[in-house]
């Protein structure tokens, strides 16, 4: 019999100290206003969850249990909830191409999934895992300056995964070592976005896809370097999934 406990992985986690910085920025409505947040310590994955770590959760059968699954996303695994494109919502979309890039950050999994994902881990590992607040995530991407990029002020192509370095897809996770935030968090720039646990509220006007709202943070191999600030904030229907969009954990003690 396989032990998927043992095969269960977290991953490297860096340490984000307690402290206070500047989030948003005046440059899209959706960043404003810039404000001083401070924020007690955490630790975030180093990385995306990679296509490997989420393998075991659905190798295991553990994507079947309804004990893993938020009620929302209960409905949406079953049928019950508007989503698009995905006849199977036990696996990911593409998922016989992306297992042959284990190392690769997983893609096409909804919030619903992601945060499944976390409560199996955690019970697992005997942590609290979570996604983590969009707080935190700019956080640990830019660091207690206020940096636009997880390295600096100035955007520099050749060390991100975007539209910019053409790669036109996903790429190993922290394979571009210049992609790295002050705290030492990888790919928050490029390669994937993520999903945060924060809701969006909508601006006035702003024309978005009805019902509840998250926010997903960072750039993508889909994202020019605007998209790919520290700043910048994008909302999903959390039913929703993208080939250019996936995650990373909080973890806690229980």
């Amino acid at each position: 019999m396989i032990d998927y406990a043992s095969k269960a992985s977290i991953g490297l986690l860096k340490r984000i100290p307690a402290g206070t910085f500047r989030m948003g920025s005046r440059f899209h409505p959706r960043e404003k206003p810039a404000r001083v947040i401070s924020l007690p310590g955490f630790e975030i994955t180093h990385i995306p969850v990679t296509v490997q770590q989420f393998d075991v959760f659905l190798e295991s059968g553990a994507v079947k249990e309804r004990r893993w699954w938020s009620p929302a996303g209960w409905d949406w695994l079953n049928g019950n909830a508007e989503s698009w494109g995905r006849i199977d919502r036990f696996t990911p979309e593409g998922w016989n191409a992306q297992v042959r890039n284990p190392v690769h950050p997983v893609t096409n999994v909804t919030a619903f999934e992601a945060e499944a994902y976390c409560a199996w881990l955690g019970n697992v590992k005997n942590k609290a895992i979570r996604l983590p607040t969009e707080e935190e995530w700019e956080y640990a991407a830019r660091g207690e300056d206020g940096r636009p990029f997880p390295w600096g002020e100035v955007f520099e192509p050749q060390f991100v995964n975007t539209l910019e370095s053409e790669q036109l897809g996903t790429v190993e996770a922290a394979s571009m070592p210049a992609d790295m935030s002050p705290f030492g968090v990888m790919d928050m720039c490029g390669n994937v976005q993520q999903w945060t646990a924060s809701l969006y509220t909508p601006l006035p006007n702003e024309i978005l896809p009805p019902g509840p709202l998250r926010v997903a943070r960072g750039g993508s191999f889909n994202d020019t370097a605007f998209g790919s600030r520290t700043s910048y904030r994008r909302p999903y229907p959390p039913g929703y999934f993208y080939p250019f969009l996936g995650f990373r954990m909080v973890v806690g003690a229980v």
